[in-house]
């Protein structure tokens, strides 16, 4: 059988700088994305559940139909028992039919913590410091779907976007083929739609 050799051009929408203020476009860069190649999933960092909840509407008026998924911080992660999005907003995203993927980071996790305490770095930590010299965003991307895999909250032979940013807000956008963390190198990074440069 022979094997025919193609190439096709994509775009990619770079922004002049990181930050909240790209959330708007990057969502709907993300759900045209998702509906021109008919993908089933679309993940979202989220600290408090608005930007899921942002990608909800952006979603309906894009005519995007699958699922979106929030993927947030696990309980605890800023020294105390509660979770990051209220216990409204957790009803809001419910009533949307977008579930919360609540897990550890997937590229710090564990090893986190013997650093803090001992100093060094680990593997994961590498890697993740490698993705953020493209963007911050990136590295949460590639993270989310991650944990998202490892939840069971999308199949790792399924592309989906992933949506990251910084601390709020949202600046980058991937399509990727997840991976669990016992098989990362599987993880592939199928398209860039925008990241800040």
């Amino acid at each position: 059988m022979e094997m025919k050799n193609f190439s096709t051009e994509k775009r990619i929408h770079y922004f002049s700088q990181p930050g909240k203020e790209n959330t708007q476009k990057t969502l709907e860069l993300a759900a045209e994305r998702a509906v021109l190649l008919q993908l089933k999933a679309i993940l979202v960092a989220t600290k408090s559940g608005e930007t899921a909840l942002r990608l909800a509407e952006v979603s309906q008026s894009s005519r995007y139909s699958g699922r979106i998924i929030a993927v947030t911080y696990h309980q605890g992660f800023f020294n105390d028992e509660s979770s990051t999005i209220s216990r409204d907003v957790q009803k809001l995203l419910s009533e949307k039919n977008i579930p919360i993927v609540m897990s550890s980071h997937a590229l710090s996790g564990v090893s986190r913590s013997f650093r803090e305490k001992f100093g060094g770095i680990s593997i994961p930590e590498i890697i993740a410091e490698s993705y953020r010299r493209i963007s911050q965003g990136f590295k949460v991307a590639v993270e989310i779907t991650i944990m998202a895999a490892d939840a069971g909250a999308v199949s790792s032979d399924q592309d989906v976007v992933a949506i990251g940013g910084q601390s709020q807000g949202a600046d980058t956008a991937l399509v990727l083929r997840p991976a669990h963390q016992n098989s990362f190198l599987n993880l592939k990074i199928k398209e860039v739609i925008c990241f800040p440069s």
